[in-house]
């Protein structure tokens, strides 16, 4: 037994004293929020409020995209609130690499008859866009003839109430690409005529000096002379292709579309005719050769015939 319990048991006097401190004990402990170590009660936090999150998304149209001196459509924006609440003002920009001429916003759709489009420009102001609903931007503008680089659109987007997702900004780039597209066709030449029942040949060559690929090409080749029993008759058609340059599957007069001729590619027709015995006539043969982004149109049209 301790000197204090002994003093307690000797001294019946100190017995009201020491329980009146024994309660002060336990009314300062229940004050301090116990004996378990705790201290403030953290309050609850509050019910979460609904936000507007806005999101841009950049499609171009194509990809790669022709030159031309003239306006295109080039990409689509489209502006999103895929959050709760309704984005009471978001401004909405739209830029593009100082190679892109003319961007101009040609128009606007919405999903959603209670998210009215703004009024058009690079830069626009955009009201009460409604939880789950899209804004749908066409943008255009001038790539010059001859440009061979990857040009950039972006857009982004930043509302006045709410967070911001991860995706309220974006920039997509595109590869413009330009050609120079060439024909050139030759036969047995206006000065040295065809024996009656004579055969021959026009070879037909079409090459592109760049600096990228024509991948929409078209070849058209032409018997000019009217046909009549005395016209020549067609052999079969051959192609060879160098360079990295790929013949068409079906070969045949008129236009044909050429898959693929890369810079310094080269396709060579080979295109045979022969008279019937006895028979002879005068010819013209034309031949042209067109695609997107060709920076020169002298070189795309070549003509021949016999005497």
């Amino acid at each position: 037994m301790d000197k204090q319990a002994a003093l307690i048991n000797t001294s019946p006097r100190l017995r009201p004293l020491l329980a009146l401190m024994s309660l002060s004990a336990v009314a300062l402990l229940s004050a301090c929020g116990g004996g378990g170590g705790g201290g403030d009660v953290t309050p609850p936090p509050p019910p979460p409020v609904d936000v507007a999150e806005v999101a841009v998304l950049v499609k171009p149209i194509g990809n790669p995209v022709a030159s031309s001196s003239g306006s295109q459509k080039l990409a689509t924006v489209k502006l999103s609130n895929v959050g709760k609440g309704v984005a009471e003002t978001t401004d909405f920009n739209i830029t593009a690499d100082a190679d892109l001429q003319d961007l101009k916003v040609l128009n606007c759709s919405s999903d959603n008859s209670a998210s009215a489009c703004p009024g058009l420009g690079s830069r626009m102001t955009v009201s009460k866009l409604q939880p789950g609903s899209s804004l749908t931007f066409d943008v255009a503008g001038v790539v010059k003839l001859g440009t061979s680089k990857v040009i950039n659109v972006g857009a982004s987007a930043s509302t006045t109430n709410g967070g911001q997702s991860s995706s309220n900004s974006q920039s997509v780039g595109f590869k413009v690409y330009s050609v120079d597209m060439a024909v050139q066709v030759a036969g047995p030449g206006l000065t040295v005529p065809i024996p009656a029942g004579g055969s021959f040949n026009y070879v037909v060559t079409v090459s592109n000096k760049g600096p990228d690929a024509a991948t929409d090409a078209e070849l058209g080749m032409d018997m000019l002379s009217n046909p009549s029993a005395t016209a020549p008759t067609l052999g079969t058609i051959t192609c060879s292709a160098s360079g990295g340059a790929t013949c068409p599957s079906v070969l045949k007069m008129g236009v044909m579309a050429l898959p693929n001729v890369p810079k310094d590619g080269t396709l060579v027709f080979t295109v045979p005719y022969s008279f019937a015995p006895g028979v002879t006539q005068a010819t013209f043969f034309n031949t042209s050769v067109r695609a997107s982004a060709d920076t020169d149109s002298s070189n795309n049209s070549s003509l021949t015939g016999t005497p």
